[in-house]
């Protein structure tokens, strides 16, 4: 009867034992469970060695410079203290002085042109001009008239793409060669010397005198125009008694796009006369065609320096059989 009761309580307290661990790994299991649903998944989840104390105080450095870089572009605007009261009176000011400006260079123009128009030179005028033609209009000088066809030559140095199609322009205009018999006064000025070329290395030469032009060259037929300022010439002779006359003009030439002429156009600057003439004389000019040329910066010689090109041909004709034949 004792062994019956001992047995009985044995395997209650082998059952309480049991149910009680079942229900423990139960409670555990849940409990598990409702966290690992409320938190994302390991791999999402930052693991503790990847932010360290360091990462954080640099990033914070970081902030805080940047933050202080950009505020100064949404306070105070270039960022030196001063008030926006200060900067808009600075810009009127500014714009105060930009419209007394415009109005001076406006009445500069006006007054610039108002003396064109009564005939009074500016001073960029008055150095480009190369004679006074009420001082040498006096002087003893050969009179000719020049017939000028620019175009593109065969073998010219110009740019390939000058005169391509084959165009061309041409001109004439009127010149007075003064003698030495005017004296000094006929002697071109140091400035108009230096635009001479100097190319007669194995002979003499004459001095530089005036050459006077008229104000402009007819273009078309008296239709279109371009403006002249004279120019200077001399006379080189060479062996056995040749001897060449070398003489320039300054000219303002033709516009280079947006005219009628196409893709050919006189250039501006000087342009290059030469001529034969006989007995040593300005009264003997060769009528036959003759090169005119332009200077220009190049390499067709070996190197870089200033070089002729040629850009057309002329003839010459004494100004009273010129004024007979053209009726003008």
């Amino acid at each position: 009867m004792a062994a019956s009761r001992l047995l009985i309580l044995v395997w209650a307290c082998c059952f309480s034992s049991v149910l009680c661990f079942s229900l423990l790994n139960k409670s555990t299991f849940s409990s598990s469970r409702r966290v690992t649903l409320n938190q994302p998944p390991s791999s999402c989840r930052a693991k503790p060695h990847q932010i360290s104390p360091r990462s954080v105080s640099r990033f914070h450095s970081i902030y805080t410079t940047r933050r202080h870089r950009i505020q100064p572009l949404f306070m105070n605007a270039p960022g030196d203290g001063r008030q926006p009261d200060e900067l808009i009176s600075e810009a009127e000011v500014l714009l105060a002085k930009a419209k007394k400006l415009r109005e001076s260079l406006a009445k500069t123009e006006e007054e610039r042109a108002a003396s064109k128009a009564v005939g009074i030179s500016t001073p960029s005028e008055k150095e480009t001009s190369n004679v006074d033609e009420n001082t040498t209009s006096s002087l003893p000088s050969v009179g000719y008239r020049l017939y000028v066809d620019i175009g593109r030559e065969d073998g010219t140095w110009m740019d390939p793409r000058w005169g391509a199609s084959g165009k061309r322009i041409e001109f004439t205009i009127d010149v007075d060669f003064l003698t030495s018999d005017g004296g000094e006064a006929s002697m071109a000025s140091g400035d108009v010397v230096k635009r001479m070329v100097k190319d007669n290395f194995g002979g003499t030469s004459s001095p530089v005198y005036v050459l006077n032009s008229s104000p402009n060259a007819r273009l078309r037929g008296g239709f279109d125009k371009m403006k002249c300022q004279g120019g200077a010439y001399r006379i080189d002779y060479g062996q056995g008694g040749r001897a060449t006359t070398r003489f320039h003009l300054l000219v303002d030439g033709t516009p280079e796009t947006g005219s009628t002429y196409g893709d050919i156009w006189v250039p501006r600057g000087c342009l290059y006369f030469s001529t034969p003439c006989f007995a040593n004389s300005i009264s003997n000019l060769s009528s036959k065609e003759s090169p005119i040329t332009v200077r220009q910066i190049g390499w067709h010689t070996g190197w870089r320096r200033e070089e002729s090109r040629m850009v057309g041909t002329f003839r010459a004709m004494p100004i009273e059989d010129a004024k007979r034949r053209d009726g003008y």
